[in-house]
């Protein structure tokens, strides 16, 4: 089921993706950028999400 199927309230709004991990290499953020995905980074109980200067995430 798609997610606009499942929560049909919602079937107007843009949809950002994200991925998230504990250990990304630098050459993985770059290609996650480069789709257009937000990036967070998670080291213990912290979450930061980052975003670089200029960047501008691909809604779906």
């Amino acid at each position: 089921m798609k997610l606009r199927e499942f929560l049909p309230e919602h079937a107007n709004k843009k949809l950002y993706g994200i991925l998230a991990g504990v250990h990304i290499p630098e050459q993985l953020k770059q290609k996650v950028y480069q789709e257009g995905l937000y990036l967070a980074c998670i080291h213990e109980d912290n979450f930061s999400l980052q975003v670089p200067q200029g960047f501008e995430g691909r809604a779906f």
